[in-house]
């Protein structure tokens, strides 16, 4: 009886072992038995579409020919091409091969201008964030560009003039930290210092801090929870991160300033400053920038017995002791403001960029230097140097294209060029297309214009304006 058990477990244990090798492989079709359909054939699964390939917009080419351009940062170039890729300077020079489908615009021997950077300003931008308060067919963006400006401060911001898009407007934001030391405010000023005593002292317990740390890592760090508000703008400050944007005008008010540079290291940006020729080697001393206006007229105080009252060498005093200086436009007739507006052709009230530098020049100031003023110089002081204010490759092709000297009174911009796109065409916009059409300076002055012409009564019975 055993060994018939022990016989019939070794058949099934062979069975077993047969039927496992017979079974097919994993992945492998069954052969079919006698009598049985063989399965359908298996269809192979479609292969999977690849993925689509992200779209590359192609590249922008746009080029200045045949202009003498004015780099500022360098030299003079006469007969250059300016070659642009997707609104940046790609290439500056001659025998520059230009793409097929670039656009050209040849100036035909103009002045070309690093576009012009205004640090102040109201009416071009909308307040707030401007890409969302900005109407960018405004007519007062059309008047800033027919000026030459292609970048202006609005509130904290710089930003592009753009017209017609919103595409890459914002320059950068957050360009200064404002700070008030004011002495008809004494507790003010003390709370300033204060506040600036305890940061500094925040900083030298973290570098204390940093320094334990590698002697004992469960070092604690000094608590921070309480840098806000004015603190946190004054770390930045103490930091260099950011540069302070005051107002001060006077002599007293000017030397506080420059001891608070001093003690604490701070980088000073003086907006108004019209008696600092009184204290141009203190100003320099201290390390502070100013945005002043050149024909800012105000008297002199005979109750000191010190310089007083503002000059019209102003920027040429503070420029020959080393001061980095912005010019920017005196306020209307009608109260402050830093407007462009059409009261400003040359006549009454110069709100024109470009001739608010050439008072500069009128004070003392060299041509070259006069337009670092309102170009390079300008965009350095606001910390956007590295995209605009002179003609290098790399930095933003904003260009204005002039028929004459940018500083001379009878100048005007023949085209603006904003992040490689004509932002303004003076022939195709009716501003200023009467004047000397296409830059000729001998050109005849233009007809009178409705609804005002010289020597017509148009309250006279019988006048109309076609026929007076």
């Amino acid at each position: 009886m055993r060994v018939a058990t022990t016989n019939w477990l070794r058949t099934a244990s062979v069975a077993m072992l047969i039927g496992i090798t017979a079974m097919p492989a994993i992945g492998q079709p069954r052969r079919p038995r006698r009598g049985e359909q063989p399965p359908p054939p298996q269809q192979e699964a479609p292969p999977t579409p690849p993925a689509e390939e992200k779209k590359v917009e192609e590249d922008h080419w746009f080029a200045v020919i045949n202009g003498v351009v004015h780099t500022v940062s360098g030299p003079v170039l006469d007969g250059v091409t300016i070659l642009c890729r997707n609104g940046k300077i790609f290439q500056v020079g001659k025998n520059i091969e230009i793409p097929e489908d670039a656009e050209t615009l040849d100036v035909g021997g103009l002045q070309v201008y690093p576009g012009l950077v205004a640090v102040r300003s109201s009416g071009i931008h909308g307040g707030g964030s401007p890409e969302d308060g900005t109407d960018v067919y405004s007519f007062n963006m059309s008047l800033a560009l027919a000026a030459g400006i292609t970048t202006a401060v609005t509130g904290d911001t710089a930003a592009k003039l753009t017209y017609g898009t919103l595409d890459d407007m914002i320059v950068k934001r957050n360009l200064f930290e404002s700070l008030s030391y004011s002495s008809s405010d004494p507790g003010g000023k003390r709370r300033v210092r204060e506040g600036l005593d305890r940061v500094r002292q925040y900083l030298r317990d973290v570098a204390a801090f940093e320094e334990e740390k590698r002697n004992d890592p469960e070092a604690k760090a000094p608590d921070d929870k309480w840098i806000r508000g004015p603190y946190a703008s004054y770390l930045k400050l103490l930091k260099h991160e950011a540069a302070a944007l005051v107002d001060a005008n006077d002599t007293h008010e000017l030397l506080q300033y420059c001891e608070l540079a001093d003690t604490y290291g701070i980088k000073f940006v003086v907006r108004g400053a019209y008696e600092a020729w009184t204290v141009a080697p203190r100003i320099s001393q201290a390390g502070m920038a100013a945005i002043i206006t050149p024909r800012q007229r105000i008297d002199e105080n005979h109750q000191f017995n010190r310089p007083t009252g503002s000059t019209i060498e102003n920027a040429r005093i503070l420029h020959d002791h080393g001061v980095r200086v912005a010019i920017t436009p005196v306020g209307s007739l009608f109260g402050p403001g830093y407007a462009i507006s059409l009261g400003g052709l040359a006549g009454r009230d110069l709100l024109h960029l470009a001739l608010e530098a050439a008072f500069a020049v009128r004070g003392g100031m060299s041509n070259v230097d006069a337009v670092r003023t309102v170009t390079i110089d300008a965009a350095r002081i606001l910390g956007i140097d590295d995209r605009v204010g002179s003609i290098e490759i790399g930095k933003d092709a904003d260009f204005v294209i002039t028929d004459g000297d940018l500083l001379h009174y009878m100048t005007l911009a023949r085209w603006t060029v904003v992040n490689g796109r004509v932002a303004y065409d003076k022939e195709k916009e009716g501003i200023y297309s009467h004047i000397r059409p296409n830059g000729d300076a001998s050109a005849p002055p233009p007809d009178d214009y409705w609804p005002r012409r010289l020597g017509v009564d148009w309250h006279h019975e019988g006048s109309t304006p076609d026929q007076p």
